[in-house]
């Protein structure tokens, strides 16, 4: 028996999968549980937090951009405090530009200290449009870098490089600080408790391909709980036949449900 928790995020989804507290994986004996450490939890909050990073990147900034933001030599901010202030009057400037021009500002954004120069700057990802590109020129100026976003690994990486602590001001408390906007478009989250062992093999409905480098197998020694996590996407035969039919997607749940052996409904 295990709880089977899907999240779907546009043409992805993620899949976890946890078993029971303290019964262990087969032929493993009930653990006891263990006191976690501030560090442990530190790293799976974080891990945490960057997992549901990843869902917004994908969800909302497909192939948009990502933004550097960093100060002229002589205007560097020197407290943690001054530069997010900056960023937030930033935030703020675009915001109401846009509001005029009756469209919606989506972001997600940090700031760090470099490591080398030890420089306070900014990282943000936004949606691809021209005319926003414009409206934060104008107003940061041209100390600005702008990249794609890069989608191998379904932005994992980048979403990795928003919630490491390293630089950011906030590790003492073993956390990284980001801002996002309200309006971002959450995944859809379902979860059954599902009769049967959980299998090492992850399980892929049709119509949809497995990322292999995100499948993880494990044991929380912590949480006393056998745990498998991955990420599908789907084909690109089912995009094709889908937009023939004019779908907007597929019925994934449909196709999904009964994969996973008999169980309590989806909720």
């Amino acid at each position: 028996m295990y709880l089977n928790k899907i999240q779907i995020a546009g043409e992805y989804a993620l899949i976890c999968n946890y078993t029971p507290r303290f019964f262990g994986a087969p032929a493993r004996k009930r653990r006891a549980k263990l006191k976690e450490t501030p560090k442990a939890m530190a790293k799976y909050n974080n891990h945490k937090r960057a997992e549901k990073l990843q869902l917004l990147m994908i969800l909302n900034f497909d192939k948009g951009y990502h933004i550097t933001l960093d100060y002229p030599k002589d205007q560097r901010p020197e407290t943690y405090e001054e530069a997010e202030k900056n960023l937030m009057r930033c935030l703020y400037k675009i915001s109401r530009r846009l509001k005029r021009q009756n469209k919606k500002f989506k972001y997600i954004a940090i700031t760090e200290r470099g490591k080398i120069r030890e420089a306070l700057h900014h990282h943000m990802v936004i949606e691809k449009d021209p005319f926003l590109l414009e409206e934060l020129t104008s107003i940061w100026g041209n100390h600005i870098k702008i990249s794609q976003m890069y989608e191998e690994g379904a932005y994992k990486d980048l979403a990795e490089y928003f919630c490491k602590i390293e630089t950011k001001e906030e590790q003492t408390k073993g956390r990284s600080k980001y801002h996002r906007s309200r309006n971002l478009k959450e995944p859809e989250v379902k979860s059954r408790i599902v009769a049967g062992p959980l299998k090492d093999e992850p399980i892929v409905p049709q119509g949809y391909e497995l990322i292999r480098d995100s499948v993880v197998n494990g044991f929380n020694e912590f949480a006393g709980i056998r745990f498998q996590r991955y990420m599908i996407r789907r084909a690109e035969s089912t995009k094709e036949i889908s937009a023939k039919k004019g779908r907007k997607r597929c019925r994934f749940w449909e196709s999904i449900k009964k994969l996973f052996g008999k169980g309590e409904k989806y909720e």
